[in-house]
């Protein structure tokens, strides 16, 4: 799949991202986004919105690539992250990519998503 075909799936994040000390383009899927940022209408209820669970990721990735960084030096990292959805707390597993802005161009950026999407990218 083409960069630029990736790239409508995703939403760009980097500025909540900045917001938690992340100075790279941070971007996730739409999958992610629409399934868990996106809050349901209890959770806004309660006080959630799509600021401030995209935070609780960004957070989350930033906990866990201090620990991963002590230990590997892959470019992929799994993640935990807990969601309110329907008045439950519910647990996911993301991941994040380290990879390239976009084809011929090496600047690096993350992308967050579920590890499902990661291997349905890959075995194409």
């Amino acid at each position: 799949m083409s960069e630029d075909k990736q790239r409508s799936k995703q939403k760009n994040i980097s500025e909540i991202a900045k917001e938690a000390g992340l100075l790279i383009p941070v971007f996730i899927t739409s999958s992610v986004w629409d399934s868990w940022i996106t809050p349901d209408q209890k959770s806004i209820e309660d006080g959630d919105n799509e600021k401030s669970r995209a935070l609780n990721v960004i957070n989350n990735f930033l906990y866990y690539m201090r620990v991963h960084r002590q230990s590997s030096k892959s470019n992929l990292i799994y993640f935990p992250v807990k969601f309110k959805k329907d008045g439950s707390e519910e647990e996911i597993q993301l991941m994040s990519h380290l990879g390239p802005l976009e084809e011929g161009d090496n600047r690096p950026c993350i992308t967050i998503m579920t590890p499902e999407e990661y291997d349905s990218e890959t075995s194409q």
